[in-house]
């Protein structure tokens, strides 16, 4: 009895140690592939909850604007980014279901298709739309920002 004990504190303390560093090991941005008004961010230990991952956004942006342009705004008003972990780098294609970039040299120009979140405004909306795993949340005009709820049904 006493070993398993000691076996679960031993794992708890290794999964605490584990997540604390991942919690406290600052988001990098590594590149930033664009695409019309599109753009694809790359970054290594990307924010792990929903809440870092918006807070992330808003912290950034400015940087993001002044060093790559991005967002870019198109003519109606739209934009649309997707952000992406950057895992274990650039990789080759080969036949597994990765994310290409064109804009990048072969053979090591695609990443592993882990999504972290996709930010995106339309049709000249002042509210900005963050989607991240099932979830979409709207940032009003005010500031707020809030969980959206769509109903729909299938014929």
């Amino acid at each position: 009895m006493k070993t398993f004990k000691l076996l679960v504190v031993l794992i708890l303390l290794v999964t605490g140690l584990w997540l604390g560093k991942l919690a406290l090991s600052p988001s990098e941005i590594i590149a930033v592939h664009r695409s019309g008004y599109a753009a694809r961010i790359v970054v290594k230990n990307p924010p792990l909850t929903r809440r870092t991952k918006i807070l992330w956004w808003k912290q950034n942006r400015q940087l993001l604007e002044k060093k790559y342009n991005v967002p870019h705004v198109n003519t109606a008003g739209d934009y649309y980014i997707s952000v992406w972990d950057y895992a274990d780098g650039y990789k080759e294609e080969e036949d597994e279901d990765r994310l290409c970039f064109e804009d990048k040299a072969p053979p090591k120009n695609c990443i592993d298709k882990n999504w972290v979140m996709t930010i995106e405004q339309s049709l000249g909306s002042k509210s900005i739309i963050y989607s991240i795993d099932s979830d979409t949340f709207e940032s009003l005009p005010n500031g707020n920002i809030v969980k959206q709820h769509f109903t729909y049904s299938v014929r």
